[in-house]
C-alpha cells in the first residue's frame, strides 16, 4: 500500500513537467486574446465535483477505440482524431458534496448515482496549448500537454453489493497534463466514503468532453457529447485521513467497491483521495505557436 501511494504521488509530479516554460505562453496567449471571449461567464451548474480514489495494482486492458475532442477536431486529418489501444485503471471518482471552509457556501451533490473511473491511457502527442478556463475557486490560466487519462461513466457499490449500470446521462472526459496557479482552499467534501477537510492545492489535469468510437462485433458504436460546455479541471489535494478500503487497521470494513462500466466489471481497493476535480467553463483555447529559429549570419572579412 505504501509502493502504491508513491506512484500516485509521482504521478502528480509527472503531471507539473510543463511548468518550466509557463511565463512565456501565458504572456504569448494574453496578447493574442479575442476581445470577445473576454465575456463573463459561469461554471456548469449541472455537473457534479468529482474527488477521485487511487486505485492500484491493476492490468492493462488492450481495447482500441477513437477519441474526438474540441482540440483534436481543430487538427487536420489524420491528427483529428486520437487512437487508444490501452487503458489502465487509476482511479474512481465520487460525487462529492463540497463547502467552502472560508465562507460556509456549499456545492451539494447533484447526481449521486454520477460516477466516473479515470484510466490512463498509452502516450499521446505532446501539443502545448493554453486554456482559459473559470470554476468556482477561481479563473485558471492553464499550459495544458498531452493527454493523460480517459474519464468513464460507471456503477460503483461498496461490497458485497452489485455495481449497477453507469448512468447514461453523464459524457465520458479526455484529460490533458495541466498547471496553473495554486489557489489554497481549505473545504469539507462529503461522499460515500468519509467525511474530512483538505485543502485544494493547484491544477493538474483540464478535461474536454469527448466522442467515443469503439469497434465491436455489430460495427463500431459512438458515444457523443451530450453536454459540450461542461468540462472539469482537476486539482491536487492535501493528503487525506481516509485509511481506504478495506481498512488495514479495521478487519470489519468492507472489502473494496465493486465497478461497472464499458470496459470492466470487478472488485477493487481502493487508496487516499488525491485529486478533486471541479466543475468548470472553458472560455478560450489556443494551441502555443512553435518558436521561430532566427538565424545570423556573420559577415566575411575579405582576406588579405
Amino acid at each position: 500500500m505504501r509502493d502504491s501511494n508513491v506512484q500516485s504521488e509521482r504521478e502528480l509530479i509527472l503531471f507539473l513537467a510543463p511548468r518550466k516554460d509557463r511565463t512565456m505562453k501565458r504572456i504569448w496567449f494574453l496578447l493574442t486574446v479575442l476581445v470577445g471571449s473576454a465575456i463573463a461567464q459561469n461554471p456548469p451548474v449541472d455537473l457534479d465535483h468529482f474527488w477521485c480514489y487511487f486505485i492500484p495494482n491493476q492490468p492493462t486492458l488492450n481495447i482500441p477505440i477513437l477519441l474526438q475532442d474540441q482540440f483534436d477536431a481543430a487538427m487536420p486529418p489524420p491528427q483529428n482524431w486520437e487512437h487508444i489501444n490501452q487503458l489502465t485503471l487509476a482511479r474512481i471518482c465520487n460525487t462529492v458534496d463540497k463547502i467552502v471552509t472560508s465562507s460556509g457556501k456549499d456545492f451539494p451533490m447533484i447526481n449521486p448515482s454520477h460516477h466516473l473511473t479515470m484510466y490512463q491511457i498509452n502516450p499521446q502527442p505532446v501539443i502545448p496549448r493554453v486554456v482559459t478556463a473559470i470554476d468556482q475557486f477561481t479563473t485558471q490560466i492553464l499550459d495544458v500537454s498531452d493527454a493523460r487519462f480517459l474519464l468513464v461513466p460507471t456503477g460503483k457499490v461498496i461490497l458485497p453489493g452489485s455495481a449497477p449500470s453507469p448512468s447514461p446521462d453523464l459524457d465520458h472526459y479526455k484529460c490533458y497534463a495541466a498547471c496553473g496557479s495554486r489557489v489554497n482552499v481549505p473545504v469539507i467534501l462529503h461522499d460515500q466514503f468519509t467525511l474530512e477537510g483538505v485543502t485544494v492545492l493547484w491544477p493538474v489535469l483540464f478535461c474536454n468532453p469527448v466522442v467515443k468510437v469503439r469497434s465491436g462485433p455489430n460495427g463500431s458504436v459512438t458515444t457523443p457529447i451530450q453536454k459540450p460546455n461542461d468540462h472539469l479541471t482537476c486539482y491536487s489535494n492535501t493528503p487525506s485521513i481516509f485509511p481506504g478500503l478495506p481498512d488495514p487497521t479495521n478487519p470489519n470494513s468492507p472489502r473494496g467497491i465493486n465497478i461497472s462500466n464499458q470496459f470492466e466489471v470487478g472488485n477493487k481497493t481502493v487508496l487516499k483521495p488525491d485529486l478533486l476535480c471541479v466543475p468548470s467553463t472553458k472560455l478560450q483555447w489556443a494551441p502555443v505557436p512553435a518558436a521561430t529559429p532566427t538565424t545570423t549570419t556573420a559577415s566575411q572579412t575579405p582576406k588579405k
